[in-house]
């Protein structure tokens, strides 16, 4: 442990030469002002020292600025969700994501910088439909200023995240060092949420708040905790060659493990599921046509004995408490759960929006505002609201179908398809082990977030965004990458048999 915060520092300033004005002056003014923020209690000024360092960082270290988003994003804060203050911003991660936004538009700018396969890839053309459409949603919007907002937030979550990943994943290094970063940070919250919640004897109820003020509560925890455990799986595996790496990446895999359990989400732990099965697959080499047939075949049986299953469900009585058992069981109480009824009531909520605007849908990011006329009297819950303040589609599916229409909707699923094709492209095309466990970890990673999707949305949000994007690029940074090694492999073999042939 002690030698891996050994090599830090050197990491750190191995990236690039600091000059001691460079580094020195900001951290003087941020020890100051961190400082002033304690000593006058006013908690937002310690957002200035942190921007202070960033901006700095932007200038002369750029790439040290992208490796420490991955490490900040656990720790982030939002001053309203923590009750802080009324400002609505993950700090400082989304100020840095605005940064490096700038940095990606000045790369494209220098010839070389950004890899072209990268940006002509079908999944970057996927994406940039997505952003084509949320503009014309935009427009179309009954809240055209909510749904600005919206797509400015998902610029400085996908740019970052997905195109200028991509530009420093080339070294697949880059790709791990991320990958730990994120870890290390979801580590200290982990241990942070034990702490805390033993202090209530780990009951159910306090779970949903004892994360805070990094988290806002136990779902979105309990979901980017799930997407982090493949991830340190994977980590664990790639490191055998170095005994204090395997050593802390086994522990980070039992504290995340037992941090995932104790948020008590369901829809967490049902999510791992789907990554243990698709791991299978991977360690079977079974190809992907198969396992899509396997999905679809699964999907019409479902669909045929809907009736029958939706009946077998209403017989569950289980309510969510804190036994964990009971816990898992009560994933399928539709009939008395006030949580699973609540989902049902905003699934309904957004399929009715959806018949109203099937193309345009009411406009990005605006369904917590306008669901409330569409809720059917017979799903109201005990915690339906008509005031739009405790959530919204609870669906990564729903939610874009209310709000961007059918085609918004489609583009996710295509997301979701695409990702995984090229992961197993990308896994079957491999010959070096180190590249096939990074693929299928990333694999699992996001086939986790993907299925916890139809459950809960949180990719408006930094914590997942800055997981699952920069892991959606790493995919198609290795898909490059393979794809270039097979042109070569045939250029030489071309060569060779030219040389044979002369």
């Amino acid at each position: 442990m002690a030698r891996i915060f050994c090599q830090i520092p050197e990491w750190v300033m191995s990236a690039g030469s600091w000059q001691r004005s460079e580094i020195w002056i900001p951290a003087v003014l941020a020890v100051a002002l961190s400082a002033a923020a304690f000593g006058m209690r006013e908690w937002m000024l310690l957002a200035i020292p942190l921007v202070l360092f960033a901006g700095v960082a932007l200038f002369f270290k750029p790439d040290l600025l992208f490796f420490l988003l991955g490490f900040l994003t656990p720790l982030s804060i939002n001053p309203h969700d923590a009750e802080w203050g009324s400002l609505s911003l993950s700090l400082p991660t989304e100020p840095m994501a605005a940064m490096l936004v700038l940095l990606f538009a000045l790369m494209v700018m220098t010839k070389g910088e950004v890899d072209k396969r990268m940006l002509s890839h079908p999944i970057s053309i996927l994406i940039y439909a997505y952003f084509f459409w949320l503009g014309v949603t935009t427009l179309t919007s009954v809240d055209k200023l909510v749904s600005l907002k919206f797509v400015i937030a998902k610029i400085w979550f996908i740019v970052p995240g997905y195109f200028l990943a991509g530009a420093y994943f080339r070294n697949p290094e880059n790709i791990f060092r991320y990958l730990s970063l994120f870890v290390g940070g979801m580590l200290v919250v982990s241990c942070h949420n034990i702490v805390h919640l033993a202090q209530y004897g780990f009951e159910d109820k306090p779970s949903q708040y004892t994360m805070q003020p990094f988290f806002k509560d136990h779902t979105i925890l309990g979901a980017v905790s799930a997407m982090t455990l493949p991830v340190c799986l994977g980590l664990f595996r790639q490191s055998r060659a170095d005994v204090v790496k395997r050593g802390f990446f086994f522990m980070a895999i039992l504290i995340i493990t037992t941090g995932t359990l104790i948020t008590y989400s369901r829809a967490a732990w049902a999510s791992l599921a789907p990554a243990l099965l698709l791991l299978l697959a991977y360690l079977l080499h079974i190809r992907f046509r198969w396992l899509l047939m396997f999905f679809l075949l699964i999907l019409a049986f479902l669909i045929a004995n809907l009736e029958g299953i939706l009946m077998e469900m209403e017989r569950n009585k289980i309510a969510g408490s804190d036994d964990l058992m009971e816990n898992a069981e009560s994933i399928t109480n539709i009939s008395s759960d006030p949580s699973n009824l609540e989902r049902i009531n905003r699934w309904a909520s957004a399929i009715e929006m959806w018949k109203d605007r099937p193309v345009f849908g009411f406009g990005p990011g605006t369904y917590m505002f306008e669901y409330a006329p569409y809720q059917l009297g017979r799903n109201y819950t005990s915690i339906s609201t008509n005031f739009g303040d405790i959530g919204n589609a609870h669906s990564e599916y729903l939610g874009p179908l209310a709000e961007t229409g059918l085609p918004g909707m489609v583009l996710f699923m295509l997301l979701f398809l695409l990702t995984m094709f090229y992961a197993f492209r990308g896994f079957h095309a491999s010959n070096d082990r180190a590249s096939r466990i990074l693929i299928s970890t990333l694999a699992c990673a996001l086939v986790t977030y993907f299925s916890h999707g139809f459950l809960n949305n949180f990719l408006d949000t930094d914590k997942a965004s800055f997981l699952f994007w920069p892991m959606i690029s790493a995919v198609v940074v290795m898909d490059i990458r393979l794809r270039r090694q097979v042109e070569q492999g045939n250029e030489e073999n071309r060569r060779h048999a030219g040389d044979e042939a002369a």
